[in-house]
């Protein structure tokens, strides 16, 4: 099947046909290993079928700085919620 490079943004994407996904059992939001094999001008794709980083922070940063929040302003929060 013949698929054209699409412009997403900055970036550059190819639309996986929805009967590929449903014969790998994969779905939207499922992480992929990307192989690349340039002397063939080949992208490989894997569907992992793991759940990864399910409970794992992702950026430490962020979530340091919504934690701070949360503890400067949780009675503010509060407060705002009973209204």
């Amino acid at each position: 099947m013949i698929q054209k490079i699409i412009k997403v943004g900055n970036s550059a994407a190819v639309v996986i046909p929805k009967e590929f996904l449903k014969t790998l059992d994969a779905s939207v939001g499922n992480t992929v290993n990307l192989k690349l094999q340039p002397e063939k001008k080949r992208v490989i794709i894997e569907i992992s079928q793991e759940k990864e980083n399910e409970g794992e922070i992702i950026d430490k940063e962020v979530y340091a700085v919504a934690k701070d929040l949360l503890r400067r302003y949780l009675p503010a929060f509060k407060e705002l919620a009973k209204r």
